[in-house]
């Protein structure tokens, strides 16, 4: 058992989990990122980006980070600007589930809210607003600093150096790896060090109506991976790793996610429903096997935070998202 002086040196080493599915030769395997301290893999994010910063000499005590986020990245930023003494300003808008930003404040971090209005009623409008003003408010003060998690280099590299190098040790082959796209760090960082080391089939997925990948972008209701229409697309991308791209619904998800709250105990954020969903509809449909193969699906956090909303029955019901032919589809998959 670990002995640690730091809430930082909790973050990492998450365990695999692997998932009895009904089809030969397929092995599914979870790397279970609501291990990390605040309960996400944004921990990465948030320890690399204040590390570099750090190094720089362009982020010292007593000074003040200011982020914008749609939750799980201000909820990793604040946890370590409380032990690492700095304060947090968080930027987000109403599409933040209520529980994360809970947690933002019980850190000790500053809520800045941006609206709809404020952006011209325009969602895509609304993300490029909150980083504008996590830009102005830095450039206004010294004692501020905007780390900008959507453009800086030592994003994906937290995760080159350190989520990839362990689902390889723990693994070792790793012929499918899936992950979702928001800032694209996570999954590029990883990716990255896989490919390098090995030969891996990526899979990016992003939300029915997001515009990564497509730009007839529309509403939905997941929330982090994926960009609204009209946002600009974070240069932390990296499509040069990217082998496949597949959209999952609001609908697929959190019928998924409940499903395995449900049924097997486990309780998984938005991300995570895309990823089970899109696992199951993947491998259902691919021909037969002539070798095992390895699929590794990162589980970005825990869904603690989204119980107002996909594990809230009213109002799945309201927004008409309940699906039980979702769930016997999934039964009929996954061994429980």
């Amino acid at each position: 058992m670990r002995i640690v002086e730091n809430i930082s040196d909790l973050i990492g080493k998450t365990p695999l989990l692997k998932l009895k599915i009904r089809v030969p030769k397929w092995n599914l395997y979870l790397k279970m990122e609501m291990f990390n301290p605040s309960g996400s893999f944004k921990d990465r994010t948030a320890l690399g980006i204040i590390l570099d910063a750090e190094k720089k000499g362009i982020l010292k005590k007593g000074m003040t980070i200011v982020e914008s986020s749609s939750g799980n990245t201000a909820k990793a930023l604040a946890m370590l600007s409380a032990s690492r003494g700095y304060k947090f300003i968080a930027i987000v808008d109403k599409h933040a589930p209520a529980d994360k930003l809970n947690a933002i404040r019980v850190y000790g971090g500053e809520l800045y809210f941006c609206s709809d209005e404020d952006a011209g009623g325009k969602e895509g409008h609304l993300v490029d607003l909150r980083r504008n003003i996590a830009k102005k408010i830095a450039n206004e003060n010294p004692n501020i600093i905007n780390l900008d998690q959507y453009d800086s280099p030592s994003n994906p590299i937290s995760y080159y150096k350190t989520l990839g190098p362990e689902i390889k040790e723990q693994l070792g082959k790793i012929d499918f790896l899936v992950g979702t796209i928001g800032t694209g760090s996570s999954l590029s960082g990883t990716a990255k060090y896989l490919k390098e080391t090995g030969k891996t089939t990526v899979i990016a997925l992003e939300p029915q109506g997001s515009s990564h990948f497509s730009p007839k972008g529309h509403t939905y209701f997941i929330s982090g991976p994926g960009y609204p229409k009209g946002a600009k697309i974070p240069k932390n991308i990296n499509h040069d790793v990217i082998d496949e791209n597949y959209f999952v619904s609001d609908s697929q998800a959190f019928n998924t996610m409940r499903f395995f709250a449900e049924n097997k105990g486990l309780m998984f954020g938005d991300s995570g429903g895309m990823m089970l969903y899109y696992a199951m509809k993947h491998i259902t449909e691919s021909k037969k096997l002539t070798s095992p193969k390895n699929m590794v699906l990162i589980m970005a956090d825990a869904g603690e935070s989204y119980l107002s909303h996909a594990y809230n029955d009213t109002w799945m019901i309201k927004n008409e998202l309940l699906d039980i032919n979702i769930n016997k589809k999934i039964g009929k998959f996954y061994i429980f």
